[in-house]
C-alpha cells in the first residue's frame, strides 16, 4: 500500500508547487553574474589492477590517510565510517555511491585553471595510496573490470534509499557502482538562465562526440552506454529526471513549468527515507492527498544531462569521465560555449538550418550514444565542421580570460 494512501484526517492545506521550486532552484540565481566561476566534479573507476574486485576495506582506508593531513571529515557513513572529507579550499574527496567510484569535488574558483591544478596535487597521493594496495583510479565513464563485479556499496543514507528504489524494477539496478562523469557547475544570471539551459541540451549531442568515454559491458558496441543505463532503470519510471532535454525556454516561467513536470520518488519522515511511486512535483505538492511539506524538495534528485541546481548553477552532467591527461576537456569546453553563448547559438542555429535537422535532442544524442550512422545527424564533413567551430569557439573564449585555461581543453573523439 502507499504510504499516500488518502486519509481525510491527514490532509493538509494545499501547497504552492511554483513557489516552493522557484525559491529553491531559481533564486539563487537572482544576483549571479557570468564571469566565469566554475566548479567540477569529476568521478572515476577504483578498479583491481590485473582484474576482479577491489578490496573495499582497504580503499576506505583513504579516508583515514588523508585526515591524517589537513582533511576533515564532514559527513560520516551510518556505521560511523568517513565518507566525505573536505580541506581548506573547500574541495571534497569521497565515494560515490560505492568504493568503487570516487570522487573528486573542487570547489569553485574564478578560474578552471587554479581547480585543475589543485586536482592533479590531489591525484598523485590518492594514486599512491590506491596502487599501494594493488589499485587505481582509470580514466573511463564505465568500469573496465565489468560485468561480474561485487558493488560494495558506501554506507551512506541516500545511497541505501537510491539502492532500495533502484530494486524496485527496471534493468541494471546496481549501475551507479560502476559509471562515472565529470560534472560542470556554471554560475549563470537569472535573465540568461533560459538561453543557457536550452543551449547546453541542444549541444548534447556534440558533447557525446567530443567526450563518449563509456563502452558497454553488454557487447552492444555503443560509445556512450552510461545514458542507457540511467533511462532504463527504475529512475527512468520517475518523470523527468534522467535523459535528455527536449525544447527551447524563452523565459524562466518556461524553465519553472518544466521544473514541475519533474518528479519526486522519496522523502523524509521521523529521520528515515520513505520512497513511493513516483510522482510529477506539481501534483506532489498541490494534491492534499500527499500530505507534503516544503521542505520535501530538498530530497528532490535528478540525473538529467543537462540541470539546475539549489546553489544557483547550471550543472552540465552528461559528460564521461576522461583519460587524466584531458580530464579537465568537458569541463574547459563547457565554460568556453558559456563565455561565448551568443556566439555558439549562432553557430548552432547555422548548422541545424543548414542540414535541415528536425531531430529532438533526444534522438540525436541516442544516434551518437548507440553508435549508429552519425550521417542519420548530417553529412560526416558537415559534422567535423561544426565540432571544429564550436571546439574553436570554445577554446578563444577561454583564451581571451587569460588564465591559460584554454591548455584543458583537449578532446579524445
Amino acid at each position: 500500500m502507499s504510504v499516500f494512501d488518502i486519509i481525510g484526517s491527514r490532509r493538509r492545506d494545499i501547497l504552492n508547487a511554483r513557489e516552493i521550486v522557484y525559491n529553491k532552484f531559481f533564486r539563487p540565481f537572482e544576483g549571479k553574474t557570468t564571469a566565469g566561476r566554475v566548479g567540477v566534479e569529476l568521478e572515476f573507476p577504483l578498479v583491481k589492477i590485473g582484474g576482479g574486485d577491489i578490496d573495499p576495506t582497504y580503499a576506505a582506508g583513504i579516508m583515514d590517510r588523508f585526515t591524517e593531513k589537513d582533511w576533515r571529515v564532514v559527513l560520516r557513513g551510518v556505521g560511523g565510517e568517513p565518507l566525505f572529507i573536505e580541506n581548506g579550499a573547500g574541495d571534497c574527496l569521497s565515494f560515490d555511491n560505492s568504493y568503487n567510484n570516487f570522487e573528486f569535488s573542487l570547489n569553485h574558483s574564478d578560474s578552471l585553471a587554479a581547480l585543475e591544478a589543485r586536482f592533479r596535487g590531489y591525484l598523485g597521493p590518492v594514486q599512491d595510496y590506491f596502487r599501494s594496495g594493488g589499485m587505481e583510479l582509470r580514466g573511463r565513464g564505465t568500469n573496465p573490470n565489468m560485468p561480474g563485479l561485487s558493488v560494495f556499496h558506501a554506507p551512506f543514507a541516500t545511497y541505501n534509499m537510491v539502492q532500495e528504489y533502484l530494486s524496485t524494477g527496471g534493468e541494471n539496478p546496481d549501475f551507479p557502482a560502476f559509471l562515472s562523469s565529470v560534472q560542470t557547475h556554471l554560475d549563470v544570471n537569472l535573465r540568461e538562465l533560459p538561453a543557457a539551459y536550452t543551449l547546453f541540451a541542444r549541444l548534447d549531442f556534440l558533447r557525446a562526440l567530443l567526450f563518449a568515454n563509456s563502452p558497454d559491458w553488454e557487447g552492444r558496441g555503443w560509445r556512450l552506454f552510461r545514458d542507457h543505463l540511467w533511462e532504463s532503470s527504475a529512475f527512468g519510471r520517475c518523470p523527468g529526471i534522467t535523459g535528455k532535454v527536449d525544447g527551447e525556454f524563452n523565459d524562466v516561467d518556461d524553465l519553472v513549468d518544466f521544473f514541475l513536470q519533474k518528479g519526486l520518488f522519496n522523502r523524509i519522515r521521523g529521520g528515515k527515507y520513505e520512497i513511493f511511486e513516483p510522482v510529477n512535483i506539481r501534483e506532489y505538492f498541490e494534491n492534499p492527498a500527499y500530505d507534503a511539506r516544503p521542505e520535501d524538495i530538498d530530497c528532490y534528485l535528478s540525473f538529467r544531462s543537462v540541470e539546475l541546481t539549489c546553489r544557483g548553477t547550471l550543472e552540465v552532467r552528461g559528460d564521461c569521465a576522461q583519460p587524466f591527461d584531458r580530464a579537465f576537456g568537458p569541463p574547459a569546453f563547457n565554460l568556453g560555449i558559456l563565455c561565448a553563448m551568443d556566439e555558439a547559438a549562432k553557430i548552432a542555429a547555422g548548422f541545424f538550418d543548414r542540414n535541415q535537422i528536425t531531430a529532438s535532442n533526444t534522438e540525436l544524442r541516442n544516434i551518437v550514444c548507440e553508435s549508429r550512422d552519425l550521417e542519420l545527424i548530417a553529412p560526416i564533413s558537415e559534422l567535423e565542421r561544426f565540432k571544429r567551430d564550436m571546439v574553436g569557439l570554445a577554446y578563444a573564449a577561454l583564451a581571451k580570460r587569460g588564465l591559460g585555461e584554454e591548455r584543458l581543453l583537449k578532446v579524445g573523439n
